[in-house]
């Protein structure tokens, strides 16, 4: 899709990536906030990545995962601020390939998928409203399934891929 910039200049546009059957897009485009993050602003947001983060980064199973893989963190933290309003308030300022990311993620695993969920859950649950973790538990939890499911990590997804346990 083409549109025009401000300055008149030819931009494209891509839609959402959707992963499978799983509901995951990724990169939404801008629109109305989710029904479900009613009174989350881009304050809880910022306040829930910086938290969780640094409670993953101290984690015995994800610290040395994320210590490999994340080089700056500010822009880390940025696109991960980035990836949950474009999640919950549809800003539409997301544009990673998470996916792709975590394929280069030597040893990840369905536990760590689950761990991360885990820690994820604790941090919003301390930090938010029930109705505002929920709002991101909702998410969080489509993009474990998603990403386990896409990665070939569990046993629903070896098992569409044609492998046994």
């Amino acid at each position: 899709m083409q549109s025009r910039s401000e300055s008149g200049m030819a931009t494209v546009t891509t839609p959402p990536r959707s992963y499978g059957n799983q509901g995951l897009s990724f990169g939404d485009q801008p629109g109305l906030p989710d029904a479900r993050s009613a009174g989350i602003d881009e304050e809880i947001i910022g306040e829930v990545v910086e938290k969780f983060y640094q409670r993953a980064r101290h984690d015995e199973q994800l610290g040395p995962i994320f210590e490999t893989h994340v080089h700056d963190w500010d822009a880390h933290l940025k696109r991960m601020n980035d990836f949950w309003s474009a999640a919950l308030l549809r800003t539409g300022r997301y544009s990673g390939r998470p996916v792709e990311r975590h394929r280069t993620v030597l040893g990840i695993s369905e536990g760590h998928f689950d761990h991360w969920l885990e820690l994820f859950e604790e941090t919003v649950r301390n930090l938010c409203s029930a109705d505002q973790a929920e709002a991101f538990l909702v998410r969080a939890r489509r993009m474990r399934d998603g990403m386990v499911f896409v990665l070939g990590l569990g046993p629903r997804s070896r098992a569409s891929q044609g492998h046994t346990e």
